[in-house]
């Protein structure tokens, strides 16, 4: 067990790079990802893992992705709603597009910049 000044300078030197870890640019080995995905599952922080794996934040990031340890794909990102592209934006019409006297001419605004 390392003493928490211990821990700050190993922190510290990982991510100023002034130390090579053991592990760094190395492939990940089955056993790796496994004990990734325990100390992930258990609720540990990238920080502590990257310590324990020997590996960079970044690499424990992606290869966590990698895992779907977060859970994207049965939970994805929400994208924005494209069948509203070529609504119109100004204030008014934003609240009620039919009461905004300008909303023939928004679009046609919009029409001529998108056609430039």
């Amino acid at each position: 067990m390392i003493t928490s000044q211990e821990y700050l300078e190993t922190v510290k030197n990982m991510r100023n790079r002034t130390t090579r870890l053991d592990r760094e640019g190395d492939y990940w080995t089955q056993e790796e990802r496994e004990k990734l995905t325990r100390l992930f599952d258990s609720g540990a922080g990238l920080t502590d893992i990257a310590i324990q794996l020997q590996r960079t934040e970044p690499a424990v990031y992606q290869q966590a992705e990698k895992l779907d340890l977060y859970r994207r794909q049965a939970n994805p990102v929400r994208h924005k709603d494209s069948s509203r592209a070529n609504d119109c934006l100004c204030d008014r019409c934003r609240l009620d597009t039919a009461s905004c006297p300008r909303s023939t001419a928004c679009m046609k605004e919009r029409e001529g910049i998108e056609s430039v």
